[in-house]
């Protein structure tokens, strides 16, 4: 049997999606037998890009250089895939999307009390991008695997299923479905601005006054943080009924459903996630599946 020839390449990231990889275990050594890596930065030293079957993509649009190399991807791979939240939202790195890159350059180079006396900028560096996107704003992508990072479950899962095996289907549930925690309605609760836990460990954190984003972020996770009692920061990016409507958003949604369990005012809630939007908007602010929505001034709540 043909094996399968799987290359990956890591663009504008920390390179966590590749260790997730790594983290398969032996559930990557069980895929031994049916694929082979012609490219994976973490293991191999390859500079080419060899032919491939299956192309798995880590990282955000920043440079030039992360343009070409994605290129050269898409030109050597029958299939694409954008792995991890970066590649598929833009992820952390995506605040840059907040500012111009004159404005970057200078605060680095010429601002800061770091700069150089004479506020030269590096010779030799890659050409940044005016902003950071998300790889399909410059490539066809086949096959999202969200995630920071993904967890080895969905990563094992997407590989079997790009291999065309019989394998259960990949779910659109949201982190909530995974956690272990009880939604109640309470009175009397206000608002933990800043808190990312609360002190009943069987309870909803929602109900608890803490913003977690659990609910309207997709499961690529297992509910791992709820579940050690630390609020869901959205790390999977956005729900499928987020993507898909484009009257719904993050702040909104949360809004209404705390307010519904605690009886703390919609509109409290709502200004304060607007005001910290670079957090509660982090993973995917670069994406135009949030900033294009019509209710989003991101800009404007990020100049606060």
């Amino acid at each position: 049997m043909m094996k399968a020839r799987i290359s990956t390449e890591w663009l504008s990231g920390c390179s966590g999606c590749h260790v997730a990889m790594v983290d398969l275990h032996e559930k990557l050594l069980n895929l031994v037998d049916e694929v082979e890596f012609v490219r994976i930065p973490v293991l191999l030293d390859e500079k080419g890009y060899p032919e491939a079957d299956i192309g798995i993509v880590e990282g955000a649009i920043r440079s030039g250089h992360d343009r070409q190399c994605l290129l050269k991807m898409r030109e050597s791979c029958k299939k694409l895939v954008a792995f991890g939240t970066c590649a598929v939202y833009g992820g952390p790195s995506g605040i840059g999307w907040l500012y111009g890159k004159d404005v970057i350059l200078n605060k680095i180079y010429r601002e800061t009390a770091t700069s150089s006396k004479d506020g030269l900028m590096p010779e030799g560096a890659p050409e940044l991008e005016q902003s950071v996107i998300p790889i399909d704003e410059v490539v066809d992508i086949d096959f999202y695997i969200p995630g920071c990072p993904p967890h080895p479950y969905f990563i094992a899962l997407a590989i079997k299923t790009l291999l065309g095996d019989s394998v259960p289907p990949m779910q659109a549930r949201t982190v909530c479905s995974a956690c272990s925690r009880k939604m109640e309605k309470r009175e009397g609760v206000k608002l933990q601005k800043g808190m990312s836990s609360a002190s009943e460990e069987d309870v909803c954190l929602l109900s608890q006054g803490v913003v977690c984003l659990g609910s309207v972020t997709l499961d690529r996770c297992q509910a791992q943080c709820p579940n050690k009692g630390v609020a869901c920061a959205g790390c999977a990016g956005p729900s499928v009924d987020l993507i898909t409507e484009p009257h719904l958003d993050i702040r909104t949604l949360i809004a209404r459903r705390m307010s519904l369990l605690t009886g703390i005012d919609r509109q409290e809630i709502i200004d304060y996630m607007e005001s910290e939007a670079k957090t509660f908007y982090s993973y995917a602010l670069s994406s135009p599946a949030i900033y294009k929505k019509p209710t989003v001034e991101m800009r404007e709540w990020a100049g606060k």
